[in-house]
């Protein structure tokens, strides 16, 4: 007599329902599409609430990160025409200057000082040489200067998430090598965040004036939020929300993007947070259980392709050229620096870069550099790079990435 797992079955019926919602927002979409459309900011809304459900549903039984199940959704929700709506842009906006506060998060300030010479030298051989590769085989093939190198920087980043997540699982975080790779995946994600700000916003008096106002006002609201630590949860995460939609706001009106100013804020404000474990998991339940699934499905939505085969071909020339390249110049820089034997298999984890190419893409698509399918190209070559990234290091993509 054969026993049903519970546990496998359960698992499995969340899948199929998770199917079955996303089959059936689909099929109505497409048939009543232009009967729905008379409000079509509620019309997007439900659409995006009932993906967000089925997403969760899908990526558990599959033990993948939601935010792969998010873009892929996101696509086919675009493929059927569904519109990009300004309350969902909105969202998506927020979710990703949330996004990057949570990997400023992840970036620990001892941990590179203790290690700044190996992981400094690595980390920017690990961003320039998959970023030096883009860059060139986009602009021979005709994109301007500047349009390549947004792109070639969105291809070269690291997800510091998924390389602890993978390293925790192997048991090397405690380890000198495992915290060496660790540091020099947080060295490359800082690279290409201030790669993409410095290209974007170019080298202007006023962007200047940002730059130092943004160190002081860092400075200040990290001093502000640990003074007034320890007291209600909730008014420490107000603060913080009103902290960063502010900086979106201030930084819109410069011209350059909020992700930095988050960014450096969560790397500064890492102390206090950490230390409150309820603050934290506040923090994380807005960010990854509301605001970065908008965000991810949102992105999904602007890859959608408009011209299929020039999208296809330009995902694959930016997997095809950057990933073998990050993947052999990080891992013979690493074993150059650390004089250790480094396993090829370990150093595919530097070829997983989600969540950073995803948000510099969108901005780029949003801010008008980016042209649409260069942009899709750029997050669809991201997610293949980070399945891959998983599938050769031997663990699955980390459902806490």
């Amino acid at each position: 007599m054969i026993i049903a797992n519970p546990k496998r079955a359960g698992k499995r019926e969340r899948l199929v329902s998770g199917i079955i919602i996303v089959a059936l927002t689909l099929f109505i979409s497409i048939t009543y599409h232009d009967q729905l459309l008379f409000n079509e900011e509620l019309y997007s809304l439900s659409v995006v609430s009932l993906l967000l459900a089925s997403s969760a549903l899908i990526a558990e039984p599959l033990a993948v990160t939601p935010a792969v199940i998010e873009i892929v959704l996101g696509v086919l929700a675009g493929s059927s025409g569904i519109p990009r709506a300004a309350s969902v842009e909105l969202l998506g906006l927020i979710g990703s200057v949330f996004i990057m506060y949570m990997a400023g998060l992840e970036i620990d300030p001892s941990l590179l000082r203790r290690l700044l010479v190996p992981s400094m030298i690595a980390g920017v051989i690990s961003f320039l040489a998959p970023a030096v590769a883009a860059y060139f085989a986009l602009t021979i093939i005709g994109y301007s200067r500047i349009e390549a190198m947004l792109a070639a920087i969105g291809t070269a980043t690291t997800s510091v998430a998924v390389v602890y997540a993978i390293i925790r699982r192997k048991a090397m975080s405690r380890r000198p090598l495992g915290q060496t790779i660790l540091a020099t995946a947080m060295i490359a994600d800082v690279a290409s965040i201030l790669a993409f700000v410095l290209v974007e916003a170019g080298i202007t008096l006023i962007v200047v004036i940002y730059f130092i106002g943004l160190a002081v006002a860092v400075w200040i609201l990290s001093r502000f939020l640990e003074w007034v630590s320890g007291g209600e949860h909730e008014v420490e995460l107000r603060l913080i929300l009103s902290f960063l939609i502010a900086a979106a706001l201030v930084s819109e009106y410069v011209g350059v993007h909020a992700i930095l100013f988050a960014f450096l804020l969560g790397i500064t404000t890492r102390g206090t947070i950490t230390k409150n474990r309820l603050l934290e998991d506040k923090l994380g339940a807005l960010t990854f259980g509301l605001l970065a699934p908008i965000f991810f499905i949102d992105a999904g939505l602007h890859a959608t392709p408009e011209h299929p085969l020039l999208y296809a071909e330009l995902a694959g020339l930016l997997l095809l050229v950057t990933f073998p390249t990050k993947i052999m110049a990080t891992h013979f820089s690493l074993r150059l620096l650390t004089k250790r034997r480094i396993r090829l298999r370990i150093s595919t984890v530097f070829g997983a870069r989600l969540t950073v190419s995803t948000v510099i893409a969108f901005t780029g698509e949003a801010t008008g550099v980016l042209s649409h399918d260069l942009a899709g190209a750029v997050i669809m070559s991201a997610l293949i790079a980070t399945i891959v990234s998983a599938i050769l290091a031997g663990a699955p993509i980390p459902e806490e990435a």
